[in-house]
């Protein structure tokens, strides 16, 4: 508990002095300078580590190493964030833009995964890494999910439309879920455990996770109206969120989507709610505790992922597998897109199928649920195969994060440059 309380106290000291300096010098969305730094923090203490330079560091390794990444993010951090960031998603504005969050959540991810397989399969082949199709496929769902919190920060502040907003926010909260889905059945194949068909799979995974998500919902925030504190309505809704997540963990439905239906249908009803009843006070700390969760949460993720290089190790072909990856990423992301696109007909802000494609691809930024699944499967895959997966996925996490993160803004200026003309 007290090596608990101390990584967690350096972790809120790095967030709280490098948002402290991005904020009198850089000026910087703060996700990315944190990343940036972390990861810079966490190549010195692999330095010094492998080299032995100062005492304490094998005691700081040590700690790093025995704090389990992947479960405080899946178990502990994940559920919170899904929560926080949905509940900037409103149902009405869901509900609207149903067909494209539903195609690319699911068209997109699946394709994407799949493609990414293949082509890291073919790279694997060449260089004559032994790794069989089923895990190129789980390596694709890896780092398929899209971040739902940092894109959307950058993007909402360049003045985008609500529906193209709703509908990268939306199809980056539900593309979790099903890339877990598709973790989960491939994960299956591999261990040969008995799981069911794919179809099967996702079904439950997906249908479990509405049923529980919506009846978890609607009960307690029936509860949150017998009162008017607003203290207790905070405290219904994490009650609310954490149940949603372990029913569904419990009996192996999608966690993920039940804390984002949670989130949207909570935050709906909460405004409606406040609308009904003017005697409330409308900041009444609810907004405000969630706002300061998901920007709390977020800070932490970026730093984690950074510290988390220490887990990186050399491979072999390592430029060669980075630079291919992260084109890799570009293609199946824009290919997964454009197919969905193409189905939804009319896409949200009149854009091109193109221009959409190049836009949702640049936006895909990945983060911690990425992270946390790779890390994951060491317990399943062998450690020459597990240390090629976790520098592919890490690589992604970085130039997505770091380099299409600060880019977004000169790239959806130069979309709509081009709108009037297709108008």
């Amino acid at each position: 508990m007290s090596n608990f309380l101390v990584f967690f106290a350096i972790i809120l000291f790095i967030i709280v002095a490098i948002t402290m300096v991005n904020e009198k010098t850089l000026k910087r969305p703060n996700e990315i300078i944190i990343l940036c730094v972390s990861l810079i923090l966490g190549i010195i203490l692999s330095v010094l580590d492998k080299y032995d330079v100062i005492g304490f560091t094998p005691q700081v390794m040590t700690t790093i190493n025995t704090f389990r990444i992947d479960r405080f993010l899946l178990e502990v951090l994940l559920c919170f964030m899904l929560f926080s960031g949905a509940s900037e998603v409103k149902l009405n504005s869901l509900i609207k833009n149903f067909k494209p969050i539903t195609l690319l959540a699911f068209i997109a991810t699946f394709l994407s995964s799949a493609l990414f397989g293949a082509m890291f399969y073919g790279l694997a082949y060449l260089i004559g890494l032994d790794i069989n199709f089923t895990l190129c496929f789980l390596l694709g769902s890896i780092v398929s999910p899209t971040d739902p919190i940092a894109a959307t920060g950058i993007l909402c502040k360049l003045g985008m439309s609500d529906d193209l907003v709703t509908t990268i926010a939306g199809e980056s909260l539900f593309n979790d879920g099903v890339g877990v889905a598709i973790f989960v059945f491939l994960k299956s194949l591999y261990t040969n455990s008995k799981a069911g068909n794919f179809i099967q799979v996702m079904a439950k995974e997906i249908i479990g996770a509405l049923v529980v998500g919506f009846l978890v919902s609607i009960i307690f925030f029936k509860v949150l109206k017998l009162t008017k504190d607003p203290i207790k309505h905070i405290m219904i809704s994490l009650i609310a969120v954490i149940l949603c997540y372990t029913i569904c963990e419990h009996f192996e439905f999608s966690g993920v989507i039940a804390s984002v239906i949670c989130g949207i249908y909570f935050s709906s009803m909460h405004d409606k709610y406040i609308e009904e009843n003017p005697n409330i006070d409308r900041c009444d700390w609810y907004d405000d505790f969630w706002k300061i969760v998901d920007t709390l949460m977020n800070y932490i993720l970026y730093v984690m992922i950074g510290i988390s290089f220490v887990y990186v190790v050399n491979v072999a072909y390592t430029i060669l597998i980075i630079v291919a990856v992260v084109i890799f990423n570009i293609l199946s992301r824009f290919v997964g897109v454009f197919v969905s696109s193409v189905m939804v007909r009319n896409n949200p802000g009149h854009y091109s199928n193109k221009n959409l494609s190049v836009l949702l691809t640049w936006s895909g930024l990945k983060g911690g649920l990425c992270l946390a699944l790779a890390i994951s499967t060491n317990s399943f895959i062998p450690e020459n195969i597990y240390n090629y997966l976790l520098i592919v996925t890490f690589s992604i996490i970085v130039f997505t994060t770091i380099v299409q993160g600060l880019t977004i803004p000169y790239v959806y200026k130069k979309i709509q440059h081009t709108l009037p003309k297709e108008l």
